[in-house]
């Protein structure tokens, strides 16, 4: 993205015709003159958002809170704020929002998909009282609250009021047949989710945001698949319940309801980002049956040949990964943009791995973010899929220690590569290489982009993609200690810059894996739990059809 210098504040008129605009309030003076219908003026914070410079983000900042002292009171007691004194405020969240979240293909039939795009013709048709629009007041008040602060207003206090009136509006919705099986009303579900994204800050919180995946599978699975993918808006919103699903899957060890293909055989099926989800919920089902195994059963020939089955299973899919990426079309694929040295990222100035931008070596850039976060999302599955024949072989192998196998040092390599991969992909999912565009010597093809502002550097959808690649680079046994400790500093820089605030929770969860499992694995001998917060050992039970499945909302 070229710069195009200091945006202009001048009436719509004036700019279309390129003339300077003397800014006139409440109409422009040269419009008059000339007898023309003045277009009005951009509000400040499309402004704000079209220019990415220092300087004039400063200026602005300044400018904005002066705004909000003089269009905006502290917050009452009442649970609805004023709509005539939120408006402006209230304006510049939902620009905000959609220029961190929302992403639209900029072509008709792009082939890259665009994220939570269903969002904006479900809010335009909706009433203001509605849970989606609590829901979508309540995110946006958050997100911009973790990035900017206000003197005369306190944006998490009324992100939380929206919180809880959406929550209420939501119960409320479900327990009515004819509302609960409305797009708005998944929509709802994953605005909270969302928003639990946003917020969280302790393990605590971690519940909720798994209630709300819960809770929009569970509608889902009561509308069913045909009738919500009739329509584009619901082929969006399935896609979107089964991204989050995928994601909760992957962060736990419970199995999939309902299995893999009753989700991969609807919405998005032909993305890269699809394929990749294929091969991450064959692997969920996988790790559940081990578990399972390893839990409810002694060592024995029979359970002994029964767990080489499952690492054969797990050995197909991972070369099957390996095999289709090799198949991968070239524009989609990623292109090294430039390798760094120790002094070129700043280590010989005395700066920690946790506190540079770039780590040292390979940095690659894709063809838009989407793309790089898909075959991150590959790239966790194969890291995942090595360290569960990890955990095979170790269960398999016992008392012998698993690291001195040859198997070990196999499955290793195979963590090594991917590992090295995700942080090649890092910088660009923060935008490092739009500073360095004498670099840039890829062309790059139709992008989707963001529904309001303008391309640049740290948006919140990229980094909410990359928050679990990074959290898998953290906590994996293979990663070297420095690669772990720029991890870390990265999750952190999502979670004080970007306001992803369950960034800390991720960073602050001390965990190793394959090797905590193994350890739990050799030493157990009934049932138990896992003692690391949120990584429960023992498997949840799997619905077998969306018929026999119990919503965890009330109705």
């Amino acid at each position: 993205m070229v710069y195009g210098g200091k945006p202009s504040r001048g009436c719509r008129t004036c700019r279309a015709r390129r003339i300077k605009c003397d800014e006139g309030k409440p109409t422009c003076k040269r419009c008059e003159k000339s007898k023309r219908v003045c277009g009005g003026y951009r509000p400040e914070f499309e402004i704000v958002h079209r220019d990415q410079t220092v300087s004039t983000v400063r200026r602005l900042r300044s400018r904005a809170a002066g705004s909000l002292h003089q269009q905006l009171v502290p917050l009452s007691s009442e649970p609805t704020p004023s709509p005539v004194l939120a408006v402006p405020v209230l304006e510049r969240a939902h620009c905000y929002f959609a220029s961190n979240f929302i992403m639209v293909p900029l072509q008709m039939g792009a082939s890259s998909p665009g994220f939570m795009e269903y969002l904006l013709p479900l809010i335009k048709s909706e009433r203001p009282d509605t849970a989606l629009r609590h829901a979508f007041h309540a995110c946006a008040f958050a997100l911009l609250g973790n990035c900017a602060k206000s003197e005369s207003i306190d944006l998490a206090q009324l992100s939380r009021k929206y919180y809880t009136q959406a929550l209420c509006k939501t119960r409320r919705a479900l327990s009515h047949p004819e509302v609960a099986g409305t797009d708005a009303t998944l929509a709802a579900i994953l605005m909270l989710c969302l928003y639990e994204s946003i917020t969280a800050i302790k393990p605590d919180d971690v519940p909720a945001w798994r209630s709300h995946i819960d809770g929009a599978v569970q509608l889902v699975c009561k509308r069913g698949r045909e009738k919500i993918c009739q329509t584009r808006i619901g082929y969006l919103l399935f896609s979107d319940v089964r991204h989050h699903l995928v994601v909760r899957a992957l962060s736990s060890l419970e199995p999939v309801p309902f299995g893999a293909d009753w989700w991969m055989s609807y919405g998005d099926t032909d993305s890269l980002f699809a394929t990749f989800q294929r091969f991450a919920l064959a692997f969920v089902e996988i790790r559940a049956e081990v578990s399972r195994l390893i839990i409810t059963t002694s060592r024995s020939p029979e359970t002994l040949e029964q767990m080489r089955k499952l690492a054969r299973r797990a050995q197909a899919i991972d070369d099957g990964i390996a095999k289709w990426l090799d198949s991968v079309p070239d524009k989609y694929r990623p292109k090294m943009l430039c390798w760094l040295g120790d002094e070129e990222v700043g280590l010989l100035e005395g700066k920690d791995y946790g506190d540079i931008e770039v780590f040292p070596g390979r940095v690659d850039v894709y063809s838009d973010f989407l793309t790089a976060s898909a075959w991150n999302l590959g790239r966790m599955s194969r890291i995942i899929l090595a360290s569960l024949n990890i955990r095979i072989t170790a269960w398999m192998c016992f008392p012998i220690d698993y690291r001195t196998v040859p198997e070990f040092e196999s499955f290793r390599r195979v963590c090594e590569g991917p590992i090295s991969d995700i942080i090649a992909s890092v910088p660009y999912h923060f935008g490092w290489h739009l500073r360095r565009k004498e670099l840039m010597v890829h062309e790059r093809g139709p992008a989707p982009g963001f529904a309001c502002g303008q391309e640049g550097p740290c948006k919140a959808l990229p980094s909410l993609f990359l928050l679990w690649a990074l959290t898998c680079v953290k906590n994996h046994d293979i990663s070297s200690a420095e690669q772990r400790a720029w991890a870390k500093g990265r999750l952190r820089f999502i979670a004080d810059k970007i306001g992803l605030k369950y960034a800390h929770i991720a960073n602050d969860v001390d965990i190793r894996f394959p090797s905590m499992l193994i350890r739990h694995d050799g030493t157990m001998e009934t049932p138990a739990h896992i003692s690391a917060k949120g990584l429960p050992l023992r498997p949840a039970a799997v619905s077998q059809s969306p018929e026999s499945s119990s919503s965890p909302y009330p109705s």
